[in-house]
């Protein structure tokens, strides 16, 4: 267990109670290690699924009297004990997935608790930045483990979603949605309206900690924690929805960026003068056309420097740009002046992924949407 990490996060989430609720919470996840065993390897093995299953204990079973599943000792009333230990262990698996992510945890609770430490005012120290050169030796491994769909399943989507267009773009607009961020032409989006949850206020009331109004909530008729760009690739290996884990050691990871914070579209891509870049394209984040699989132990394309994130721009592009656009027609892709990048000059795995299971989430997409729309 992550324990410092853990509890630095728990500091940033809990704020200034003089970190009594981040002391208990450790504590918690501590006593279940101690009898059920190391939770980063419950974690890795399947996101900690049959330890939350051993944790829970309903008012029927104590109602019945029913032995608890788990080995951990309970002072007291089993089922609030149970409960406590079960989301102090949910805490800790929202912890994993911001640390597996790359999500920094903020400093500023750290130093509420070290403000004794002068050297908390000074600078970080500035270190060496890889070259160039080893840049791109970086990409001559990274490009080979990268999983792109098969465009014949993006083409399947965008014919589909030509079959609805007129009328969840209507739809969209009596919500008050702009539907030129989901729904361009030939856009491949798989959940119009559905974007990622943005900003602490967001985040909260995703998690259910927090009310918002509905008009409060922009440009969305629904928030996600990062499921919902993944249905497509679950249906299309395992023939049924996303259900909290992937393949063995890889990521999902985006192309473009979908949100308005630090979005780089307007510096990485060519807008005309009359179009400028506004507000971000938020089907970008469920288009498959903009996911990829990548490997854990290499960087995200997020975190890649712009040579090796425009290599990637490219090589969407070239494989889907038969069957949909990637992006709103009106915005291009830069072409590279550096012959060196081109993508012919890069190893490629072959795209993953057939036709077997697409009429199963065809289905369960429309359906959704159908659902979603009438709410």
């Amino acid at each position: 267990m992550l324990q410092s990490e853990f509890f630095n996060w728990l500091l940033e989430r809990y704020g200034n109670d003089n970190g009594k609720t981040a002391n208990s919470r450790k504590s918690n996840c501590l006593r279940v290690e101690e009898f059920e065993g190391n939770l980063d390897k419950h974690y890795e093995s399947d996101k900690c699924h049959s330890l939350l299953e051993k944790l829970s204990y309903s008012t029927y079973d104590e109602r019945h009297k029913s032995i608890q599943k788990h080995k951990i000792p309970i002072d007291g009333n089993k089922r609030n004990g149970s409960a406590t230990l079960k989301h102090a262990i949910k805490l800790y698996i929202e912890f994993k997935n911001d640390f597996k992510s790359g999500i920094s945890i903020s400093t500023k609770s750290i130093k509420k608790y070290n403000k004794s430490n002068k050297n908390n005012q000074l600078n970080w120290p500035k270190w060496e930045l890889p070259k160039e050169n080893e840049v791109y030796q970086l990409a001559q491994i990274a490009t080979k483990y990268i999983r792109f769909l098969n465009p014949i399943i993006i083409e399947k989507i965008t014919k589909d979603n030509m079959k609805h267009y007129e009328e969840w773009r209507d739809y969209l607009i009596y919500k008050k949605i702009n539907p030129e961020l989901y729904l361009w032409d030939l856009s491949p989006c798989c959940f119009p309206g559905i974007r990622r949850y943005a900003g602490s206020k967001e985040i909260a009331y995703f998690r259910r900690q927090t009310e918002m109004k509905k008009h409060e909530i922009l440009n969305a008729l629904k928030l996600d924690d990062n499921d919902f760009p993944k249905q497509i690739w679950s249906f299309t290996f395992r023939g049924k929805k996303f259900g909290k884990f992937g393949p063995d050691d890889y990521s999902l990871a985006h192309l473009f960026d979908h949100k308005n914070s630090k979005n780089r579209m307007e510096e990485e891509l060519v807008f005309p003068e009359d179009q400028k870049f506004k507000e971000a394209y938020f089907g970008l984040y469920t288009s498959p056309s903009n996911t990829v699989y990548i490997p854990n132990s290499l960087l995200k394309p997020t975190d890649f420097n712009l040579s090796l994130r425009g290599l990637l721009f490219q090589k969407a592009e070239s494989l889907y740009k038969n069957y949909c656009n990637i992006l709103p027609q009106h915005i291009k892709i830069p072409k590279t002046e550096d012959e060196k990048w081109n993508i012919n000059k890069f190893q490629w795995g072959d795209c993953v992924g057939s036709l077997d299971n697409i009429n199963l989430f065809l289905t369960y997409r429309n359906n959704y949407m159908e659902k979603l729309l009438k709410r």
